[in-house]
């Protein structure tokens, strides 16, 4: 809400795109909070689809697809504000094309703006990874305890629930920075947060997990393990 309010006060004080040279004050807080309104609401329900529908895309393709599925839909009714608003322009002045990249211009910065400000989190606020963004919205608040991958998915355990993403699980796990994790397999990750402990059985290492998982531990892994203090020495060391 305050990047709205500050993107209104800009418009109106600045007259970005010639509305300066056309309109009175009064005239551009009306055509400006209007633009600024349609494209909150537009751009409210294309990321709600898009979260829906291709949540399991990089969060940078759903930024930039829906930066232009909102300036592709808000572009022709800007033209018609404008014409309807503007005591010099008429309809005819208008170039869709042009209006079009004005509106990119505008819409663009918008969503990187909200990237940056979502990753500024408050000293208090924990880390919040990038992953969470592909989760359904009421795990987007949880917090990940374990990424396990089978084939081209990646289960996500987390304190509230578990989902499956298809994804691979390299990029799930450079989606998870910064949170501290490390890989006890070469088909497990785990939170550095939720380790809880280990346990053997049948001669195999497990780390035990807060909501009760058990996640293996390979060779490949073990020394460094180890080395952070979360498993014990093996004997051959």
């Amino acid at each position: 809400m305050s990047l709205c309010l500050t993107g209104l006060l800009f418009a109106v004080v600045a007259g970005p795109f010639g509305t300066f040279q056309t309109m009175g004050t009064v005239l551009r807080l009306v055509y400006w909070g209007c633009v600024i309104a349609s494209g909150v609401g537009i751009g409210v329900v294309i990321d709600a689809t898009l979260m829906t529908f291709c949540r399991d895309w990089h969060p940078l393709w759903i930024d930039l697809t829906a930066s232009i599925l909102i300036t592709t839909v808000l572009a022709p009714l800007i033209c018609v504000l404008r014409a309807s608003l503007d005591p010099v322009l008429t309809q005819a002045d208008l170039a869709l094309g042009a209006v079009w990249l004005h509106t990119a211009a505008f819409v663009a910065p918008v969503f990187f703006l909200r990237r940056q400000l979502g990753r500024a989190a408050s000293p208090s606020d924990p880390p919040r990874p990038r992953l969470l963004r592909r989760l359904p919205e009421p795990l987007q608040q949880a917090r990940v305890l374990r990424l396990s991958g089978r084939d081209h998915t990646v289960e996500i355990a987390t304190d509230q629930g578990n989902h499956t993403l298809r994804l691979r699980l390299g990029d799930a796990i450079e989606e998870m920075e910064p949170v501290e994790g490390v890989c006890t397999h070469r088909s497990h990750w785990v939170a550095r947060a939720a380790i809880t402990g280990h346990a053997c059985e049948g001669g195999k290492l497990y780390l035990t997990l807060s909501n009760g998982d058990r996640v293996p531990v390979s060779r490949r892994y073990r020394p460094r393990l180890e080395a952070l203090g979360l498993v014990p020495l093996s004997k051959t060391s």
